[in-house]
């Protein structure tokens, strides 16, 4: 009994002691474990603290760099700012210079539709141009059409000269041949000049024109050389039957005889062929005229008779100046007697207040002393210092201005 108890007591404390050795080394080895696990722990720790420190190492780079970045960005928009005001005036500039741009784009828009409105009115005009050249040209085939605008254009420089037809010169004067030179019987220039003073000058108005025009209107393989010649031919023809004609002779006029060309070029492109054509044609006592020369020939004659006018009415005129002397001689002689009078009245005026002043006024002013009252103040009306102005004879003011 002893025995199992002993046994039992035996396994019990056996058991006991297995428990407490197993409790022991569990111990040690959960010791170990948390030493293991506290070094895990403290290493992971310390890593993490180096990464936080690496990350606030890091951040405060980054501030550094916001801080800087910051700072520039205060300074570029510092700089913005002063860079804006110096735009200013050029953003101006550019907004004057685009509104011009606008202004010109327009203008130009303008001008175009006005250009093209010229154009087609140029057009038109040429059309109607070309008819009337036509017309002219066709016109002009026949010398009797041809005359009659010589006489037109002959009559237009007759007008600007100021000649008056009646007065100045006659048209279609009928000219006998007295002396029987020509063998024509009677002649007709076309506008005969009445010359001041007498005398004449006879104008004729014919003139060729078809080999002139042949020689404008030319085609390929023509030469207006040909036809220029031919023109210059015609020219001098016509001369010899203006000087065959000796309009002149049945006139008192210089011995020559005016044969007008209505256009510059007629006289010109025949110089050009003939250089002798004038002193040809002088020869024949004939004149070419042009327009130009026409027109100072007749306003030459125009003024000489404004001169011979101014002439023929000078005695006109010095009788009527001599009738205005002796009217402003009486009209002066009237006004002298009037300030002679007015003179007279003056001074009797100023007599009449020296007597008021001492005669009348002394008496006032003694029965003021007195006591004696008046309704107004007397006052003696003032003199008359300044008299009349002498004016000089019409024969002394004309002796002192010569």
């Amino acid at each position: 009994m002893t025995t199992a108890i002993a046994a039992i007591l035996a396994v019990v404390v056996g058991v006991l002691l297995g428990a407490l050795v197993a409790w022991v080394l569990a111990g040690r080895v959960w010791q170990a474990r948390g030493q293991a696990r506290e070094v895990q722990v403290r290493a992971e720790s310390e890593a993490a603290m180096a990464s936080v420190r690496e990350e606030l190492l890091q951040t405060q780079g980054r501030l550094s760099s916001v801080e800087a970045e910051r700072s520039r960005l205060a300074e570029l928009q510092a700089s913005s700012t002063s860079l804006d005001d110096k735009l200013t005036p050029l953003k101006e500039s550019l907004e004057s210079f685009r509104e011009q741009v606008r202004r010109a784009d327009r203008e130009r828009a303008e001008a175009d539709g006005q250009l093209r409105t010229q154009i087609q009115q140029v057009q038109a005009g040429y059309v109607s141009l070309e008819s009337a050249t036509r017309q002219l040209v066709s016109a002009m085939a026949s010398g009797q059409s041809r005359g009659q605008w010589g006489e037109m254009q002959l009559e237009q420089l007759l007008e600007h000269a100021g000649m008056v037809e009646g007065v100045h010169f006659r048209r279609q004067d009928t000219r006998a041949d007295t002396r029987g030179l020509t063998g024509e019987g009677a002649s007709r220039p076309d506008v005969v000049i009445m010359m001041p003073g007498g005398g004449e000058i006879l104008i004729d108005a014919k003139f060729p024109f078809d080999a002139y025009w042949r020689a404008l209107e030319v085609e390929d393989g023509d030469d207006p050389a040909v036809h220029l010649a031919k023109h210059a031919d015609d020219v001098l023809a016509r001369t010899r039957e203006l000087s065959n004609k000796r309009y002149h002779d049945s006139a008192v006029s210089p011995d020559f005889v005016v044969m007008f060309l209505p256009l510059e070029s007629l006289l010109s492109s025949a110089l050009d062929v003939n250089g002798l054509l004038l002193e040809q044609s002088f020869q024949r006592d004939v004149i070419l005229a042009t327009p130009t020369t026409l027109l100072g020939l007749l306003r030459t004659i125009t003024f000489g008779y404004q001169r011979k006018l101014m002439a023929d009415n000078a005695e006109e005129i010095r009788e009527a100046g001599a009738e205005m002397l002796k009217r402003l001689t009486d009209a002066t002689a009237h006004l002298d007697k009037m300030r002679r009078g007015l003179n007279q009245a003056i001074d009797g005026y100023n007599k009449f207040v020296g007597s008021y002043d001492s005669r009348v006024m002394v008496q006032a002013r003694r029965m003021n002393e007195l006591g004696v009252s008046a309704a107004a103040e007397l006052e003696a009306p003032a003199e008359i210092l300044e008299l009349t102005r002498e004016s000089k004879s019409i024969e002394g003011a004309v002796d002192e201005a010569g």
